[in-house]
């Protein structure tokens, strides 16, 4: 339970952050495409300002204008005050022959690529000329009365109307505000006076990609700190794991050490007690019986503790000998043979060649013994037999100690050589979840490799692998 609400509470913890950082890039885009090529905008709406200073929207602009409004003015006035709805009618009608005529007559690209040329800007800049408003003035009195806007219905298809009026001329696809140059309103005078709004937008080609890459390093060092952050929890989440396994191994240790310890010391302070007494002096027979449970269960006690001495000792005092690996193993299991009920459930069957290799006697046979003992130890079958032969291949050797015991699941595989661990939790046997763990240590020393072929209820088969490099003898074909 613990574990799943650490785990929610920092993949929430990452979301809040990783929203937060998303949001402060995003505003620094925003930010830094408001302000792209600000110079440039300040520049062109200059020169485009001069370019039609004496007229409208683009050179020419202002004569079709005047021409159609001042054919039409006197219409739209009485229209106006006489029918309103003829007026709007009448409206949509000269709107239309006006822009459709500065669509048509439109010298903008010339206008655009002089100013381009003239100050040496990117010849790919593109631009983009609407059209926004029209209002005409016949009267003081009544003020601007609006005949045009962006909300106007039109004849233009959907592609040629934008939010900011009609399109005039140019290959812009989005204008936005971030890329409108100039903004103009501009009055005429006829009959009737009369003002015009436009407008100009000018941006480079992939002018989102250009941004995206000014801001690189900023996408870079979020996303490092991003990554910074999650390699953070994760290895917090890891060591919090790891700290909790070691606890849990911990405490288990400290049971068992506790069973196997005390358990021998009760039996021996049992047995002393009784020693004391007049009744049992007096009975050789059960002296003996006692002295030899005292001694018996001092040994156990010697064992667990020149166990653990043997682990915290390991590393040191290490001397290799070269020693045939056939009469190492054949002497060990002749001596284990002389502990157990039945000598032949325990069998070795050596190389036919003999196989020098450098290793330490001692922690060789104590690390054999160890699995030896696991073997016998952890099979619960009527007859418990033990194998040991060895196989050689193109790489090296390989040792087997196979057994027909109970077996271990898969997930125990990888665990079995740790620290302190006790496969099973089975309290009828013996042991402070050392002997495969110091197995393990012997191996990294000799520079051995160690793996488990095992199914449960059929038996479990250690094969040690020594390499090739290590055998001192060249007798071997």
């Amino acid at each position: 339970m613990k574990d799943r609400i650490y785990k929610s509470v920092v993949l929430l913890s990452f979301l809040i952050l990783l929203l937060v950082q998303l949001r402060l890039t995003y505003n620094s885009y925003v930010l830094r495409d408001r302000d792209y090529s600000l110079k440039e905008k300040t520049l062109i709406n200059d020169e485009y300002g001069r370019s039609i200073s004496e007229d409208k929207v683009y050179k020419g602009g202002g004569k079709i204008i005047d021409s159609i409004l001042s054919k039409n003015m006197p219409a739209l006035k009485k229209a106006y005050l006489g029918n309103r709805q003829e007026f709007v009618k009448l409206s949509q009608s000269v709107s239309n022959t006006l822009l459709k005529a500065l669509r048509k007559e439109s010298t903008m690209d010339s206008v655009f690529q002089s100013i381009v040329k003239r100050n040496g800007l990117d010849s790919n800049l593109q631009y983009l000329l609407t059209f926004q408003q029209i209002d005409i003035n016949f009267d003081n009195e009544i003020g601007d009365i609006t005949i045009f806007d962006s909300h106007t219905r039109t004849d233009f298809k959907a592609d040629q109307i934008t939010p900011f009026g009609v399109i005039i001329d140019g290959t812009l696809t989005y204008p936005t505000m971030q890329n409108k140059v100039t903004n103009l309103s501009v009055s005429g005078k006829l009959v009737y006076n009369y003002r015009v709004t436009f407008n100009l937008f000018v941006d480079p080609p992939g002018r989102t990609l250009k941004v995206a890459y000014q801001m690189l390093p900023t996408f870079l060092l979020v996303a490092l700190c991003i990554i910074i952050i999650v390699g953070i929890n994760y290895y917090t989440y890891i060591s919090w794991m790891r700290q909790k396994k070691e606890t849990d191994v911990k405490s288990d240790f400290l049971n068992s050490i506790k069973h196997e310890f005390n358990t021998p010391i009760t039996t021996i302070l049992v047995a002393s007690k009784s020693l004391h007494e007049n009744e049992v002096l007096s009975d050789r027979n059960r002296v003996n019986t006692l002295v030899n449970i005292v001694e018996r269960q001092a040994r156990r006690l010697q064992s667990h503790i020149n166990q653990m001495l043997e682990v915290s000792e390991l590393n040191n005092n290490i001397n290799l000998e070269e020693t045939d690996l056939n009469y190492a193993i054949l002497t060990l299991v002749n001596d284990y043979k002389i502990k157990i009920h039945e000598p032949n459930n325990l069998t070795f069957d050596p190389d036919d060649s003999e196989i020098m290799v450098m290793i330490d006697p001692f922690v060789f046979t104590t690390m054999l013994q160890n699995i030896i003992d696991n073997s016998f130890k952890h099979n619960h079958s009527e007859v418990k037999i033990t194998m040991l032969f060895i196989t050689k291949n193109k790489d090296g050797y390989t040792l087997h100690i196979k057994d027909n015991g109970k077996g271990m699941e898969d997930g125990m595989k990888e665990k079995i050589f740790d620290k302190f661990f006790r496969g099973g939790k089975d309290s009828t046997v013996s042991g402070l979840g050392l002997g495969l763990y110091y197995v393990k240590q012997c191996l990294d020393i000799h520079g051995w490799k160690i793996s488990i072929n095992t199914t449960t209820e059929k038996g479990t088969e250690f094969l040690v692998f020594i390499p090739m490099g290590q055998i001192t003898n060249s007798t071997n074909d």
